[in-house]
């Protein structure tokens, strides 16, 4: 299988690498910022970096894909101040550029402010997206953003 992985050098995003790699049949493409954020080497591992803002870099990265993962997730940024939404700018151009190139399968990571109509109206569904709005309003932002460019699309998606 091709997988293209966005944020591949973060936390979440190394775990979802090593998994991926781990299958000698899969073919992996990684989506990095830093040259040198990624200090591993495989026969099936291509790495490209750039910024999200790049849409023909990000084209590539997913031309030959099976299935795109964005493990990009904003910062936990506990100051009032909105300081724009990079990471669901960033997906914008993904999910872009899979409609552009015909790619159906995405899958992405969220927190508790995304909502599905499958969730139950309870105080374990609805508090974690009151305090993130009242933490991290910036992060909750960024979120309610990837939500609605998410379902919105025509890909088959799952967060």
């Amino acid at each position: 299988m091709n997988i293209s992985i966005f944020g591949a050098s973060g936390a979440i995003g190394k775990i979802v690498l090593e998994h991926a790699l781990s299958d000698k049949e899969n073919s992996v493409t990684a989506y990095v910022r830093r040259p040198d954020s990624l200090k591993m080497s495989f026969p099936n591992l291509k790495v490209i970096v750039g910024e999200l803002t790049n849409q023909a870099l990000v084209q590539q990265a997913i031309e030959q894909s099976d299935v795109v993962i964005s493990t990009l997730g904003p910062a936990l940024d506990t100051s009032r101040k909105i300081k724009g939404t990079p990471i669901a700018d960033g997906h914008k151009t993904i999910i872009h550029a899979m409609q552009k190139l015909n790619k159906k399968r995405f899958i992405t990571l969220a927190t508790p402010t995304v909502k599905s109509n499958e969730d139950k109206k309870q105080f374990s569904t609805v508090i974690p997206g009151i305090m993130a709005k009242l933490l991290f309003p910036n992060g909750y932002l960024e979120m309610k953003k990837v939500e609605k460019l998410i379902k919105e699309s025509s890909l088959d998606w799952t967060v």
